[in-house]
């Protein structure tokens, strides 16, 4: 009964936000569009493909009239997504919320879209915690153990933060006893569902405080008791932060991650929409295949759209943080069904699993992904 109250919960607080985000909503479709309601990220990864699509007429060209939502995290978006009346349609997602698709039960959502390889999850400190030895600006995996050790990291658990930093903890144990390996302690019970600590050392000890992302910046920026020191935040929080509080460094992005945990950020859609709009749906699909093709080749100015899009200051989004496929590495990563970026979405997919609710079967990877018309764009576009 305390889940699904807190179900309900969640579902109203997404729904009424989600209708916030985006009041003028209800307008009629221009002549000869079609309305889809789309939600993104308010960073430079999550809203590109879709400002590139407006401000460069893909979508109106495609017959597509797009209502955006912007939201600040993933699990608000799966909720209006996945809800018995949907408020979206289509959206791009990170993959902290990527076991929606794969989750069996209730309405149901499939990967459409292979969007970026990220750096937008990095981890921020206040200078003099983590030691570099090597006087190079980086620190390897022992220094971020020892840094790590004892200490209290701030996230927003269920978003991509997440996951990142279980693998990057993953990756610092790997050449450690079990008894010396670092392990998590949090007061969220969702973000430890599967997690066995490897050892009870109050030493290797390292506890995480879910932490909304968007408050990361203010608490770093402060002194005193309330102060965070160590933080793992995705864009634009990090650049935000670097380039407004002095005493604050990076200390691990995606480098610190071993390849095979390295994943992709997607497009999900409802499935009940995607069955019921095949050609709307496939025209969708063309029309960001496109803007993603302009974006590689013109990153720093998708930037800018990305930013009028979501209505923060120019400057805001960084370039750097994301890794944007182009034409020949979307023809290149699905060429064949062994080619890297069905790998990429392979990973996605198994680190996505172990986050489904306790007691649900997951999908089969092939029915997670409707990829048909992704394939087709990269056949035939440009």
């Amino acid at each position: 009964m305390k889940k699904m109250y807190m179900l309900l919960t969640f579902l109203f607080i997404a729904t009424v936000g989600s209708q916030m985000l985006w009041a003028a909503g209800q307008r009629a479709a221009p002549e000869g569009l079609t309305r889809v309601n789309v939600g993104v990220h308010a960073n430079g990864g999550g809203a590109s493909a879709v400002a590139v699509a407006i401000e460069r007429g893909y979508f109106t060209q495609h017959g597509i009239d797009p209502r955006v939502t912007v939201v600040e995290s993933g699990p608000i978006q799966m909720a209006a997504m996945r809800a018995d009346t949907p408020t979206l349609d289509i959206g791009y997602i990170g993959p902290g919320v990527a076991w929606n698709p794969i989750d069996s039960t209730g309405n149901s959502l499939s990967f459409v879209f292979f969007d970026n390889l990220g750096n937008s999850e990095r981890m921020l400190a206040r200078r003099g915690i983590f030691a570099d030895s090597n006087n190079n600006g980086t620190f390897d995996l022992s220094e971020l153990r020892t840094g790590l050790r004892g200490r209290t990291v701030f996230m927003e658990v269920g978003t991509t933060s997440g996951i990142w930093f279980k693998n990057l903890l993953d990756a610092i144990n790997q050449n450690y006893a079990p008894q010396d390996q670092l392990w998590i302690h949090s007061e969220d019970a969702a973000f430890l569902a599967g997690y066995t600590a490897p050892n009870t050392n109050p030493e290797n000890r390292v506890l995480v405080v879910n932490f909304l992302n968007a408050n990361i910046p203010a608490g770093m920026a402060t002194t005193g008791a309330n102060a965070i020191d160590i933080a793992v935040a995705f864009e634009p929080v990090p650049s935000t932060v670097l380039r407004n509080v002095r005493d604050i460094e990076q200390v691990a992005d995606i480098n610190s991650l071993p390849s095979d945990r390295v994943f992709p950020a997607t497009f999900v859609a409802n499935t009940r929409w995607l069955e019921s709009n095949p050609e709307l749906a496939r025209n969708f699909i063309f029309a960001i295949y496109r803007a993603a093709l302009w974006r590689a080749e013109n990153t720093e100015e998708a930037m800018r759209m990305s930013e009028r899009l979501c209505a923060r200051p120019v400057g805001t989004f960084a370039a750097d943080a994301h890794f944007f496929p182009g034409l020949a590495e979307f023809r290149e990563w699905f060429a064949s069904p062994d080619a890297a970026g069905f790998g990429f979405l392979r990973s996605l997919y198994d680190s996505a699993v172990p986050r489904i609710p306790a007691g649900t079967t997951p999908k089969p990877f092939e029915q997670a992904f409707d990829l048909a018309h992704m394939l087709q764009a990269i056949r035939e576009l440009p």
